[in-house]
């Protein structure tokens, strides 16, 4: 039986979508709820094995009740039913570890379907939600690869992060927990900056940056 925690606040879609769901006999409704506080005060109690939210809930919204559900219940399988198919609130629910994305335009037997394979541990995300992840992610690519050139000088959006960060007055152990890269790589990767600049040190790398409206 897999028993699933229902979160929408249009009431009509909300009792459609769980009698629906009820005609199947693998399938247990634990709560159907209205808004957001609601659904993750719910999950805490019934613990079910899904937990299908919909984005735009009042009190918190889907975003929210999957991020605090994936800290505090991180067994439950957290899934994003939505019309919203937006790049951030993908990108967000990816972060945050969303087990599926889907669209409420779905026909019902695939709805069910692909609640039994997450179920059973697979990752679903709708196409079209897919296809804005892939742009996103190609976005991203084309971003990381793109270089800035000064005379002979060529920095890379790593180099443009770092000095933009430095310019900041960040440490080297601030600028690499926000770029993900430790203390050491960071270290070098300033070393190899004032090298290729010529300078001395972060102030003038700093005064450097500036002029030349690398950031």
């Amino acid at each position: 039986m897999i028993r699933i925690v229902l979160a929408d606040d249009h009431l009509l879609f909300r009792s459609m979508l769980e009698e629906m769901l009820k005609k199947d006999d693998s399938i247990d409704i634990a709560a159907s709820c209205a808004e957001g506080v609601e659904a993750l005060e719910q999950c805490i109690k019934q613990k079910p094995d899904i937990a299908l939210l919909d984005i735009g809930m009042p009190g918190k919204n889907g975003i929210e009740v999957l991020e605090e559900l994936k800290k505090s219940l991180p067994e439950i399988k957290v899934v994003m039913l939505t019309t919203f198919e937006d790049d951030e609130n993908i990108k967000k629910a990816v972060r945050l570890g969303a087990d599926g994305y889907l669209i409420k335009d779905m026909r019902p037997e695939i709805l069910l379907m692909s609640l039994k394979c997450i179920y059973h541990d697979m990752i679903l995300f709708h196409k079209s939600a897919y296809h804005l992840l892939q742009t996103t992610i190609a976005g991203a690519e084309e971003e990381r690869h793109k270089k800035v050139q000064l005379g002979s000088m060529v920095f890379d959006s790593t180099d443009i992060k770092i000095l933009q960060l430095i310019v900041q007055g960040k440490t080297n152990r601030d600028i690499g927990n926000s770029l993900s890269y430790s203390e050491g790589t960071i270290k070098n990767k300033v070393t190899k900056l004032l090298s290729l600049t010529g300078l001395s040190d972060r102030t003038e790398l700093s005064v450097f940056a500036i002029s030349n409206n690398l950031i």
